[in-house]
């Protein structure tokens, strides 16, 4: 057609020329001339143009070097409005629904992220295509993510995947199967379904397209036995090792932190469910601080063996351990643990030193009347001298008593209080003669002399109290 025209418009030239040069063309002819072209113009291009004054299309390459605009666009990533691509490719739009995938360099996204369901660590894929080969045996095309992606699941991979039904109940299945075969060049498995009742929910499904797979562990290859995910319905990081079907046993879960799952092996554990807790087959830790529910520190207890004058002695952060430590020791047959931050150096436990408490060992207080005599007298021979020992546990602490006190005991009320108030003064021994004794010894044949001490432990006093029986053997 353009052709033709060309031809046409090249011979009326030829032939306005030859007329004018003859004088013999008028103004309305060229004008006649002029306006046939015109219109025989619009009818040869109108499909070479895109209109602006109606909806318009093409069929070939539409370059727009200076970029695109659609509706009112305004760039903002809070504030905008419509669409653009500038002339360097950028764009920015309101939304987007891609139905296939998407290939993406780099991705930036909000800060804040979330995921729902399970995010599964391991061989994974999307299945293009459904074929029932026989009962409960299908062919599965995975989906290409790009030319020379191959799938990588395996033979006897113990594999599972969960499809959206799209209903406005938010429904979902989930389909068990095992790999028969793999065709690596066609990208397909052979798989064959689990029954329902080798499936956690008791219900198994058949595999459809669309579904997001994975691989949970695999019957034969231990190598391909273990796998990990982050779950949001059950709260925690799982890894899993030894699987080989579908109903996990409790020797598969490796490690887990958040909600403990209800193992039998936490039964009789002071175990709240409702939070989180790692629980794991091993650590390797170099620094582990404990703390109590209110965030306080608990020291771990290091033994140290026998108190040693020049011994260091904490409970605090040791720099040393990097972790919180209170030291043990034994001194005297009895463990003690300090309770300072820092005991007094040559200054060893003893009963009244805040420093220290006494935790294993005879801590109890014992008094005891010593006699350089013995306690059997004959009559009139009556000589010795009386004393005392306090011990707390297996060390001698008599030096610490505040105040002693030594009366008589007899049948003879008078002469014991008269005796006493002569003895008032009387400290740490009591020495003992003929006449210390009653005046009725010879037909008694026995008295009794107590000892009464006290200690003073901070502001409040500890006391004491025995007797010594001397007897007469005539």
């Amino acid at each position: 057609m353009a052709d033709n025209l060309q031809d046409i418009i090249d011979s009326l030239i030829d032939h306005i020329d030859k007329a004018i040069a003859k004088g013999s063309v008028t103004n309305q002819q060229v004008a006649a001339v002029l306006d046939f072209l015109n219109e025989r113009l619009k009818k040869a291009d109108g499909d070479k143009y895109i209109r602006k004054d109606q909806p318009d299309y093409t069929n070939h390459l539409l370059q727009l070097f200076e970029g695109l605009e659609i509706g009112k666009f305004f760039p903002s990533m809070t504030t905008g409005t419509g669409a653009g691509i500038d002339n360097k490719g950028n764009a920015e739009v309101e939304s987007m629904k891609v139905r296939s995938f998407m290939m993406i360099m780099e991705l930036i996204i909000n800060r804040l992220s979330s995921v729902e369901s399970e995010f599964v660590f391991s061989e994974s894929g999307t299945i293009d295509k459904v074929e029932e080969i026989e009962a409960n045996t299908y062919l599965l095309t995975i989906r290409k993510r790009w030319d020379f992606d191959f799938t990588a699941f395996a033979l006897h991979d113990v594999v599972y995947g969960s499809i959206n039904t799209l209903l406005s109940d938010g429904s979902f299945f989930t389909s068990w199967f095992r790999v028969l075969s793999v065709d690596v060049s066609a990208n397909q498995l052979t798989v064959v379904t689990y029954p329902d009742d080798e499936v956690p929910a008791g219900k198994n499904f058949a595999p459809a397209n669309g579904m997001n797979i994975c691989r949970r562990g695999n019957a034969v290859n231990e190598d391909r036995q273990s796998c990990w995910y982050i779950s949001s319905y059950e709260g925690c990081i799982m890894y899993l090792e030894g699987v080989t079907k579908p109903i996990l046993e409790e020797s598969n879960y490796y490690l887990s932190l958040g909600k403990p799952k209800h193992l039998e092996l936490f039964n009789g554990l002071p175990i709240n469910y409702k939070h989180p807790y790692l629980f794991a087959r091993g650590a390797i830790i170099q620094d582990l601080i404990r703390i109590d529910f209110q965030g306080n520190p608990i020291y771990e207890i290091v033994d140290l063996g026998i108190w040693e004058p020049r011994g260091i002695y904490i409970r605090g952060y040791s720099e040393e351990q990097n972790k919180y430590i209170q030291h043990q020791i034994w001194y005297k047959s009895c463990c003690w643990r300090c309770v300072s931050d820092a005991a007094t150096v040559g200054l060893p436990p003893r009963w009244n030193n805040t420093q220290w408490v006494c935790i294993v060992g005879d801590s109890n207080f014992k008094l005891e009347i010593t006699s350089t005599k013995g306690r059997f007298f004959r009559f009139g021979q009556e000589y010795t001298q009386l004393g005392f020992i306090l011990t707390h546990g297996d060390m001698d602490i008599s030096v610490d008593a505040s105040q002693v006190e030594w009366t008589r005991e007899s049948d003879l009320l008078e002469e014991d209080l008269l005796w006493n108030i002569e003895h008032a003064e009387n400290a740490n021994t009591v020495d003992i003669t003929p006449l210390d004794m009653p005046t009725n010894w010879y037909e008694a044949k026995k008295v009794v002399f107590r000892c009464k001490i006290s200690i003073r432990d901070g502001e409040d006093l500890k006391s004491f109290s025995t007797e010594f029986k001397i007897n007469n053997k005539l």
